[in-house]
């Protein structure tokens, strides 16, 4: 990310923006592939009755079980080797980029509870059985729209071009998503990637120079924000978007009370 050298700042001030180091992003990975390995040894991750045993998307166990934990263990099980690699490497390449630039707490955030938007919305709308990180996946490819809409005018011109370039694989993906016999939880990605707009737009970064007089006199000021190189702070912090949080949480549960009452007469 070598854009961030031509950040323009009040004033035209240049000067680069702070990131943060990935870690979520590997140890999420990890996490997927040990399951995987563990859902082979168990008899195939293709296998319906292995897929449940640890966890996936399955609406009448859910329903008629009160299993709701599904809708947060989905998110982090694969059905097949394809499956596994596609969204490890998606992960790879969004999360490192998404956990650089709103820390480390946002990341999760956002990668958490998109995914759980994600699952909810499949529950709510399909009858079926799903997983994997997808969910979350297009919550954070959200997430990122979201900065770069944000910061479109900056970085010489790379914010516009690159909400441009995401826009166009948003809508490869849509239409991969609609073709016949593609058999993808189109709700799932929905749900995910609306998660995401939503928890990008209140957690996005927001960029302020340092003041060096004040940080002189009081240093634990570089401790009060998640992103920090001493030039330029990144003020925004989850903590602080601990309300909009709390009503994007709130809204799931009530979603999710509404997709069990429609869901169990189904069964």
């Amino acid at each position: 990310m070598d854009f961030r050298s031509r950040f323009s700042l009040r004033g035209g001030t240049i000067a680069p923006i702070p990131l943060g180091r990935p870690r979520w992003t590997y140890i999420i990975i990890g996490i997927d592939v040990v399951i995987f390995l563990l859902m082979t040894l168990a008899g195939g991750t293709q296998n319906p009755d292995v897929l449940d045993r640890f966890g996936a998307n399955t609406a009448w166990l859910i329903a008629g079980q009160g299993e709701y934990w599904r809708l947060f263990t989905a998110n982090f099980i694969h059905i097949g080797i394809l499956h596994l690699a596609f969204n490890m490497f998606a992960l790879y390449q969004l999360g490192r980029q998404i956990e650089s630039l709103y820390g480390r707490p946002r990341f999760l955030a956002i990668y958490l509870l998109s995914g759980l938007s994600g699952t909810v919305f499949s529950y709510l709308l399909t009858q079926g059985r799903s997983a994997g990180a997808s969910t979350a996946l297009f919550g954070l490819f959200g997430a990122l729209l979201v900065y770069f809409y944000k910061y479109r005018d900056d970085f010489d011109g790379f914010g516009r071009r690159q909400l441009i370039n995401l826009a166009v694989i948003l809508l490869v993906n849509v239409l991969i998503g609609l073709s016949p016999g593609s058999n993808i939880d189109n709700w799932g990605h929905i749900g995910g990637f609306v998660g995401g707009l939503f928890l990008g737009w209140f957690l996005c970064p927001r960029y302020a120079l340092v003041d060096p007089f004040v940080n002189a006199f009081a240093p634990a000021l570089s401790r009060r924000v998640e992103l920090s190189n001493g030039i330029v702070m990144d003020t925004n912090a989850l903590s602080r978007q601990a309300l909009p949080v709390a009503i994007f949480i709130g809204v799931l549960i009530m979603l999710t009370a509404l997709a069990t009452s429609l869901q169990q007469p189904r069964l």
